[in-house]
């Protein structure tokens, strides 16, 4: 412990001057010291006044006298050391007091050569060391005992300025760069405009494809990596960003609804429309009718359900409620049985009752309701 061997030097000479680890306390402010640290201070006629009590003594009134203030940040538990000592030749007669988080006092010694303190309230602390009798002179002052310091997490404006080194401006203007940093965001122009997000771990940003994300869930399609050379059959899709007005391509996996061929995505309607009716054979969904987005779920490994996601979009629940008038719910008649599945509505299949045609490959409108009879692993089986 470092106020151990201070102790140790100074009974081993009379004449021991105690290394400087950092400066000589300043007379008008706050000094931080740290756990292990050893400063010199130095106090004066025109130091700084502190008001305190003799907490030895109660019913004493406050008192006052010069000294220097130290801070320091403590958590609960923490055995707190420190050792104030006067130089050689000094005439300062030195006591301290402790002054806790709230503001109290908490303590106070005036023989603090090696003072004790078991930490209560977590937080920043006062060390205040002072001149009894109005005494002078030179001193040192030791700290040990306290936790190391959790690394602070530093404002999303220090991260722009001192990790990024990215200017921030005001997000409410076009073409900008929006970075996500935390629970805040910040803007800027030195980069290119799309949506970033901080990344503590490695200390850098990478892109959002916003726009992505957004086709996937409003169109409930597949959306590769990259467009295909040639070869394979996509659904291109093209939609304009609002802040820098150009246009984006994207190529998704066909689906029954959203077939191969060429579109536009208007994001602000929130419709698709074919660029070439022709080449896909779709008609684009109503822009009145709004999209509800379906859960994402872990598709089992059942023929019905992975054709039902795969050609049709749909999210299928692992159980059909008891109420089903807000869902889609397809019946697959097969042999003798019909299984039913219940699933999430989408924007191009609304809550209601349906049967699948294996010839055409449509659901078709069921004409009556078919309640279930037993239930296998999720699914009703009508006999």
């Amino acid at each position: 412990m470092i106020i151990r061997q201070v102790l140790g030097k100074l009974a081993a000479t009379t004449a021991v001057v105690v290394v400087m680890v950092g400066a000589i306390a300043n007379f008008a402010e706050s000094v931080p010291i740290s756990d292990g640290q050893t400063v010199n201070g130095f106090i004066r006629s025109n130091s700084r006044a502190y008001q305190f009590r003799n907490l030895s003594r109660p019913g004493l009134v406050t008192q006052t006298a010069r000294g220097d203030e130290y801070t320091f940040t403590a958590r609960r538990g923490d055995s707190l050391e420190v050792a104030v000592t006067a130089e050689d030749g000094s005439a300062l007669r030195p006591a301290i007091a402790l002054i806790d988080p709230m503001g109290r006092q908490v303590s106070y010694s005036e023989n603090p050569g090696f003072f004790k303190y078991q930490i209560v309230r977590p937080g920043t602390y006062k060390l205040l060391v002072l001149a009894r009798n109005n005494s002078l002179g030179r001193y040192t002052v030791a700290i040990d005992g306290l936790s190391a310091p959790v690394a602070a997490v530093l404002p999303a404006d220090q991260i722009m300025r001192n990790t990024l080194r990215l200017r921030s401006i005001g997000c409410g203007v076009p073409n900008v760069a929006k970075i996500r940093i935390g629970t805040e965001e910040r803007c800027t122009r030195d980069i290119e405009a799309g949506i970033y997000l901080y990344e503590d771990a490695s200390k850098s940003i990478k892109m959002v494809d916003a726009r992505r994300d957004l086709i996937a869930r409003q169109l409930q399609v597949t959306v590769l990596e990259r467009c295909p050379t040639s070869g394979t059959p996509v659904a291109q899709i093209t939609m304009t960003e609002p802040q820098d007005g150009r246009d984006y391509t994207y190529c998704a996996t066909p689906s029954r609804y959203v077939q191969a061929g060429n579109y536009r995505y208007n994001s602000s309607t929130d419709t698709l429309t074919p660029l070439s009716t022709a080449s896909t054979g779709v008609t684009p969904p109503p822009p009145t009718q709004p999209p509800i987005v379906p859960p994402a779920t872990q598709l089992p490994t059942d023929s019905r359900r992975q054709q039902l996601q795969r050609d049709y979009g749909l999210t299928v629940l692992d159980n059909c409620p008891a109420s089903r008038s807000s869902y889609v719910v397809v019946n697959f008649p097969e042999a003798n049985q019909i299984y039913q599945y219940c699933a999430t509505p989408t924007r191009f299949l609304t809550a209601g009752e349906y049967t699948y045609n294996s010839n055409t490959g449509n659901l078709d409108a069921a004409t009556k309701p078919v309640n279930c009879t037993v239930t296998i692993g999720g699914i009703c089986v009508v006999k």
